[in-house]
């Protein structure tokens, strides 16, 4: 990659359609060749996503209007073929895989393409295809071999990307970098209307629509960032892993319990604050690069798991909202509130009686600590005790047993969003 520039990268390979290489490719990529779209389909960009050994997801969603206020982005009422490619270089010329998905109504004309029995520890290319318009080209990567130790890893992560309090130049900043893997740690995007959250000098830019309370929003408000070219870049260059926290669905939430018993933001009552948080998770997966495993049903959607970057980290994706109890001091800042000390408080785990998810798994070597930011169902919780900093509220890297501090070359840059990257260099396996 050193000699590929972040520009070259993006616009790469939108050369005259896709080349069958592959057996039966043509008869499948032809398909998309009827998609019937007058204009450009990929104003959202690409992204990838879920790393594993052998494969990862690629994204994105057809929009010719970002900002159409039905959510539906200007599609026309119709599923719409998208051909796919993954090749294992920028020029696309060494293709490994292809296909064809539809892009449906019903789900906001996504795509989610899940890859297996790829390379593990490789760097490979994609694109999408509808009619005679190509995405950008992405690159991503996959995982290495369970056994394997690399050499290095470099990650990334960012997290409160509120689009109207700045621009995302830290978005630049990451897809400069070109790191191995990207985490966003939540509030990828903010639910408030134009003028209801300003900074000290207003807003160099607004939000589109209303505060988002139903699909139609969440899914307009997701395809104003995502129509960010920076955000655009940093999620072309590297595969990502994302969490929410409380702003994809309403400032605050905990499990059942809303912001506030606002009648006008759907609020007031439970069965009316599940129909909001079902529109917002429905609209979170169509977006994201995410699995068929995170599909939601209805109010309820699993985001929580463990990704295992070799021998060398494994990352644990919390669900920091979704089961957790109410913030205390009714969201205040009120100081030795008694009921912080109660054992059964929690703020991760997805069932009191099975216990920490991640506690229950079995670590994949000697050479590799664990570590929970979870409560445990006795209420004393397990203490991280390798590397983590103020910042990681959502997600916990483990690193090979004896490294108890950030690596060298770990640095903080804030800006919006929050972005700061890591290198974690091996030192090989420890008992």
């Amino acid at each position: 990659m050193d000699n590929i520039s972040r520009r070259s990268l993006i616009s790469a390979g939108l050369g005259a359609g896709l080349v069958a290489a592959l057996p039966g490719a043509a008869v499948a990529t032809s398909i998309a060749d009827d998609a019937g779209l007058r204009t450009d389909p990929f104003m959202l960009g690409i992204a990838s996503g879920e790393p594993s050994a052998d494969g990862f997801v690629i994204w994105t969603r057809l929009a010719l209007y970002p900002l159409a206020e039905d959510g539906l982005g200007g599609m026309p009422a119709r599923q719409v073929p998208v051909a796919w490619e993954v090749a294992e270089d920028a020029t696309m010329r060494t293709a490994v895989a292809r296909g064809v998905e539809h892009a449906r109504l019903e789900t906001a004309h996504s795509v989610h393409v899940e890859l297996k029995g790829l390379k593990p520890g490789r760097e490979y290319f994609y694109r999408f295809r509808s009619g005679r318009h190509i995405s950008a080209t992405g690159r991503t990567l996959t995982a290495p071999a369970l056994h394997e130790t690399p050499a290095a890893l470099a990650m990334a992560f960012a997290s409160c990307s509120q689009y109207e309090h700045g621009y995302f130049t830290a978005y630049q900043r990451l897809a400069e970098d070109h790191p191995d893997l990207v985490l966003h740690l939540g509030d990828y995007l903010y639910e408030y209307k134009k003028g209801s959250y300003v900074i000290g000098g207003g807003n160099p830019r607004d939000h589109a629509g209303p505060e988002t309370l139903n699909l139609a929003g969440y899914r307009q408000r997701h395809a104003q960032y995502k129509a960010d070219a920076d955000l655009q870049a940093a999620h072309a260059i590297a595969p990502w892993l994302v969490v929410w926290d409380d702003h994809e669905v309403d400032n605050n939430w905990a499990d059942d319990i809303p912001e506030n018993r606002d009648a006008g933001q759907l609020n007031d009552t439970t069965e009316r604050f599940r129909q909001r948080r079902a529109a917002a998770f429905q609209a979170y997966y169509e977006n994201m690069p995410l699995r068929a495993s995170s599909v939601p049903a209805g109010f309820d959607m699993k985001i929580y798991r463990t990704i295992q970057w070799g021998q060398l980290a494994n990352f644990h994706m919390m669900d920091t909202r979704q089961y957790r109890d109410d913030q205390l001091a009714g969201d205040g800042w009120r100081k030795n509130v008694a009921e912080r000390l109660a054992e059964d408080r929690s703020i991760t785990v997805p069932s009191r009686r099975s216990g920490c998810w991640t506690a229950s798994g079995t670590p994949p070597s000697a050479g590799t600590s664990w570590a929970s930011r979870c409560s445990s169902p006795s209420g004393t919780g397990t203490r991280p005790s390798t590397w983590t900093t103020s910042r990681w509220t959502a997600g916990m890297a483990t690193l090979p047993r004896g490294d108890a501090s950030p690596r060298a070359g770990w640095t903080r840059r804030y800006a919006t969003p929050s972005y700061s990257p890591a290198t974690c260099t091996a030192t090989g396996p420890t008992t």
